[in-house]
């Protein structure tokens, strides 16, 4: 196969759904976030795998943006921005929470929709939801670009040619690249791009939690770490994925939605061997027998 061909091959792709979908970690996740958002119902999900159809998928990216583990491979939904707006055209999807925040991140405070935007107002309103609390300039849906009184877009010198070169560049990048270049589902992690804000809190029902580390185990944020005396839950890495939620056989634990300052908390374990079958496990009060064996003498299981 030529150079040539390899070349013109790499510039078309399809979206992949990759081994770090939850859905692949665990057969017990009920991750559906991308089925939810997909506008052309292209993806199906059964007891096994998450497929995508071709046939349906029209590769608008916007599954991309709702993954909690970005394990969409892909293009975000392609936007165009002029200064502070993004223009959304009438065929355009409709932006999710987290490409919205993305966006402020990287400047943008205005947001124009051709075909209007009943449908745009509640998205950035949950948006500046976010914004507000964390003391961030809001986001504004207009009805045109933001003028000055001459009606021309206020635009120096300086920008004008700057985003005259962005643009040369975006055009360049999108049309000779190879499409795994312009892969961006990294983008969209709220972690990263806020890193100072936790956008869940994680609770734990010690009544039920009988700390086996199933879910520390598979967490693919890294979000606990078990100590001899002490559990530390870093919320800021959670992603609100709820793999350890669903895992958990016996509701131990839960995920809630709740945007505060990011700090670890430190929660207090013991650490004992167990009387029976001698090995050594965590608990939340001072216990003699684990929670395995507990649970065999509880079912009559011994002997």
């Amino acid at each position: 196969m030529s150079l040539l061909t390899n070349w013109l091959e790499s510039l078309g792709y399809e979206l992949e759904i990759s081994e770090s979908c939850l859905r692949n970690i665990s057969p017990f996740s009920r991750c559906n976030l991308c089925l939810d958002a997909c506008p052309e119902h292209a993806i199906k999900i059964d007891k096994e795998n998450v497929d995508i159809s071709p046939d349906q998928c029209t590769s608008c990216g916007i599954c991309i943006t709702v993954c909690p583990e970005q394990a969409i491979k892909g293009q975000s939904p392609s936007r165009n921005v002029v200064q502070k707006n993004l223009l959304l055209e009438e065929d355009s999807p409709l932006p999710t929470v987290a490409e919205l925040l993305y966006f402020h991140k990287k400047g943008i405070r205005y947001l124009c929709s051709a075909s209007g935007n009943d449908k745009l107002d509640p998205v950035i309103w949950k948006a500046n939801e976010c914004l507000l609390k964390m003391g961030m300039e809001s986001l504004e849906s207009v009805c045109e670009l933001t003028k000055v009184s001459d009606g021309q877009l206020k635009m120096s010198r300086r920008d004008f040619f700057s985003k005259l070169t962005s643009d040369s560049k975006k055009t360049m990048l999108s049309s000779i690249t190879p499409a795994k270049w312009r892969f961006n589902e990294d983008n969209f992690r709220l972690s990263n791009l806020y890193p100072d804000w936790s956008f869940f809190d994680i609770v734990f029902d010690k009544e039920g939690c009988s700390l086996c580390e199933a879910c520390f185990s598979l967490c693919p944020a890294d979000v606990f770490k078990l100590e001899d005396k002490s559990l530390q839950v870093d919320a800021q890495k959670c992603s609100g994925c709820n793999l350890c939620r669903d895992i958990c056989q016996s509701n131990g634990i839960l995920i809630k939605k709740h945007l505060h300052q990011a700090a670890t908390d430190h929660l207090q374990v013991f650490t004992s061997n167990c009387d029976i079958c001698g090995n050594t496990f965590h608990s939340w009060n001072v216990e003699k027998v684990c929670h395995i064996c507990s649970s065999r003498r509880v079912n009559d299981f011994f002997l």
